[in-house]
């Protein structure tokens, strides 16, 4: 961790003023080191920005960011924690920038970020993510536990060759009651035999299908109206499914 911080630190420049989310002590250390020995500023979410969230619903989430200029009251529709922390990152950076409090709140109201806990259908809820790490995987489960109801959760995963699938496997398979392993047209895309021995070493229920249409389908048939159908693992196969769900490839849908 703290190599990486110390490679990501490489771009302080010199008298700079750096905002920085909150981060594993280990990196914070190398940041902070890293803005003491270049004369930068350094403002910490966390401890210099707070925030917290007032409500939320499967559209939208309302915060208060405490900036050092000024407070913030918005509605924005992005869901999940983190997603919060990164709008604080935000109002540090926009405040640095000097823009002004109608101004932040306002193209904060406006951001949009499509594949991001993005819901393309409803009864059954469909929802895509694009978590391709550990981490991610950490925070999109998290985020299903905390924004959505349902009875059972059908997942739709596929990922690139160079991810840690034993690691998003390890976040959300006990999760997950059917899984349902599948590749993006990407050429670097995993094997799903390979993404189904993860899960499947970790007691999920899993079936592999050859492309994501197929994978689509097979969700389809599996989920109750109750039920969850969650696309992941790789912003590739994303793509396809809100393709195939908006009827941008007709033959499926």
């Amino acid at each position: 961790i703290a190599e990486i911080a110390a490679e990501k630190a490489g771009i302080i420049k010199q008298n700079a003023i750096v905002v920085c989310s909150q981060q594993a002590e280990e990196a914070a250390t190398v940041v902070r080191d890293a803005c003491q020995s270049r004369g930068a500023t350094l403002i910490m979410v966390g401890s210099d920005i707070g925030w917290r969230k007032v409500s939320s619903n499967l559209a939208s989430q309302s915060l208060e960011v405490r900036g050092l200029s000024d407070s913030y009251s918005f509605t924005m529709p992005l869901l999940g924690e983190h997603q919060a922390q990164n709008a604080a990152a935000a109002v540090a950076a926009l405040e640095a920038l000097g823009l002004s409090m109608p101004v932040i709140e306002a193209g904060l109201e406006q951001t949009r970020w499509p594949g991001r806990l993005q819901i393309l259908k409803r009864r059954p809820l469909m929802v895509v993510d694009g978590a391709h790490t550990a981490d991610s995987a950490k925070a999109l489960k998290d985020a299903l536990n905390q924004y959505f109801h349902f009875d059972r959760l059908v997942l739709i995963i596929g990922a690139s060759a160079d991810k840690d699938v034993a690691g998003i496997a390890g976040e959300l398979a006990p999760l997950a009651h059917y899984v349902i392993a599948t590749r993006s047209r990407h050429p670097r895309a995993t094997d799903p035999s390979v993404v189904a021995g993860e899960f499947a070493q970790r007691g999920a229920t899993v079936a592999i299908m050859e492309d994501v249409a197929q994978a689509v389908i097979e969700a389809k048939l599996r989920a109750g109206r109750r039920d969850l159908i969650c696309a992941t693992g790789s912003l590739f196969l994303v793509a396809e499914v809100i393709e195939l769900v908006k009827g941008l490839r007709p033959e499926v849908y």
